[in-house]
């Protein structure tokens, strides 16, 4: 493959490898020796963050220098605001057999807490929030009187309803108070919209209402990701449907939302919905372990450009120039107002409710050749012996995502939607998608792990948050049956947990008397 960048394997999925450990000298501390990684995979590969073009690589480079979190965390918020504010701009049109796409993104990035995923987010989504509140009070005086308007028709609707079986009780004509209700329908007063563009835990048949009846484009934006991958809504009696809404979301199609209730039913037509996702490893892995087969089966997982970095903690250090300096934040501040002015001409194409006619860009000679490049080498890996063959699925949506973002940057790098996407706009958005690509391969090879190991990953996250929660690093085996998650609770699996984590140098086992104690390793607790 051209485009995409192999990774430090023979091209086997990563957990072909999962098989042990290579022994070699450790160095030692305290006694101790080195901990090992309970997982044998690749590395990430370096964010490709010269891909990211014009204003948009800009702003992320100067976060980076500003927070020192991983790139790609960085880039994910940033593309994550970008879509939300563009995808009411225009659809995207690579396949002419296939409908358009829109420009609508999920993003999802994975990190430990302490990451400054949030502080990097908030960069970028506070102009979401400040341009939506400017927007309402702007139109303040107009949805007040629009809320009188539908208090009155209320009340009139009402009136004539009472009136009609009022004369019905009495056996009189009602055939004049049905034409009055018929006409009073049909001058039900036009709601007033204003923008309501960011949820952080709504569920998504929730998300679907507002989409339809407030604003037509928004986006998740959660530091937690609760609202996908935990919480009621990912109940067993739920997952399904609500994974459905959010694939259909994704594809910018039409649903049709049946319940009882106040609101009743509704439709939801012409409305584009985003997400820029943050979550923690053990979360992830624990709703993949539970709802993987239906996430990876319904192609929800595909739909994902996903990032799973390595830490910068550690290595977050500080100059006494970089502690008093007051950054001008130039890149940044170029940023907001081009988002400014892409919200601008969302609220144009949405501001009656829908997002209907958007225009549909095309591609150059140049782009197309490229777009089918990577289309065609993502497709060769899905063979036998290819790099995708365990992770076809993973694949599918890879090539509509880089259009996607092909989509994203000619917008807002100030092209018009007249224009064709250019053949160097979609060389960065094949790179990017790529690197995304990989990220997901590795991400679902490393959880895809056997049972055994699969404790020992979940006995080891408990054990070293335990630690640090209670300022300890020795624990009873007893603390842990009575404590420890309920799948590493039983003797048989407790012991395999245990012995794993030994022979990583993860822990130590010891006994006094009939007492079991666990030492972890105070490499595992330092920060």
């Amino acid at each position: 493959m051209n485009t995409i960048p192999m990774t430090p394997t023979t091209g086997k999925p990563a957990l072909s490898v999962v098989n042990g450990f290579i022994r070699t000298e450790k160095p030692t501390v305290n006694g101790w020796e080195t901990p090992e990684s309970l997982i044998v995979g690749t590395e990430s590969a370096k964010y490709p963050l010269h891909a990211l073009p014009g204003i948009v690589g800009q702003a992320v480079r100067e976060v980076v220098e500003i927070v020192k979190c991983p790139p790609a965390l960085a880039a994910n918020s940033a593309l994550s605001v970008l879509s939300v504010a563009a995808q009411g701009l225009a659809n995207v049109h690579p396949l002419r057999s296939l409908k358009p796409s829109p420009l609508s993104l999920y993003l999802l990035s994975i990190g430990e807490s302490g990451e400054r995923k949030t502080t990097a987010d908030n960069f970028f989504s506070d102009v979401l929030d400040t341009w939506a509140h400017q927007k309402q009070q702007e139109r303040e005086t107009d949805l007040i009187k629009g809320r009188a308007a539908l208090a009155a028709w209320e009340s009139e609707i009402t009136g004539i309803k009472q009136a009609i079986t009022q004369a019905g009780r009495k056996g009189e004509n009602t055939r004049e108070l049905q034409e009055r209700l018929e006409l009073a329908e049909a001058t039900k007063p036009k709601p007033v919209h204003t923008p309501d563009m960011v949820f952080e835990d709504s569920t998504p048949e929730s998300i679907a209402y507002d989409l339809a009846h407030k604003w037509p484009s928004a986006g998740i934006l959660s530091g937690e990701a609760g609202v996908v991958f935990g919480g009621h809504g990912m109940k067993a009696d739920n997952i399904t449907r609500n994974v459905a809404t959010l694939n259909k979301l994704w594809e910018g199609g039409s649903l049709s939302i049946k319940r009882r209730g106040v609101d009743g039913s509704f439709n939801v037509r012409n409305v584009r919905l985003s997400m820029g996702l943050a979550v923690q490893p053990s979360v992830i892995r624990d709703f993949y372990e539970t709802n993987g087969e239906i996430a990876r089966g319904s192609g929800f997982a595909a739909r994902f450009l996903l990032a799973w970095p390595a830490s910068t903690q550690g290595n977050r250090f500080l100059s006494l120039e970089e502690a008093t300096r007051n950054h001008p934040k130039n890149s940044l501040n170029l940023f907001y107002a081009k988002l400014h002015e892409v919200l601008e001409r969302q609220y144009q194409n949405a501001q009656h409710g829908a997002l209907e006619n958007i225009p549909t860009l095309q591609f150059s000679h140049d782009a197309l050749e490229i777009w089918l490049e990577y289309f065609n080498s993502v497709e060769a890996e899905l063979r036998a012996g290819g790099d995708m063959e365990y992770y076809r699925d993973i694949a599918s949506k890879s090539a509509d995502n880089a259009a996607r973002l092909a989509g994203l940057f000619h917008v807002f790098n100030g092209a018009d939607v007249l224009d064709t996407i250019t053949g160097a706009t979609m060389e960065a958005a094949t790179t990017l998608a790529s690197w995304h690509l990989y990220e997901s391969r590795r991400f679902f090879g490393e959880i895809a792990v056997p049972t055994d190991l699969s404790n020992a990953i979940k006995l080891d996250d408990w054990l070293i948050s335990y630690c640090r929660q209670n300022h300890t690093d020795t624990i009873t085996r007893r603390d842990i049956q009575r404590l420890a998650p309920n799948k590493v609770r039983n003797g048989n699996d407790l012991d395999k947990a245990l012995g794993e984590l030994e022979d990583a140098n993860r822990i130590r086992l010891t006994i006094e008397g009939r007492k079991h104690i666990i030492d972890v390793n105070p490499a595992l607790l330092r920060g």
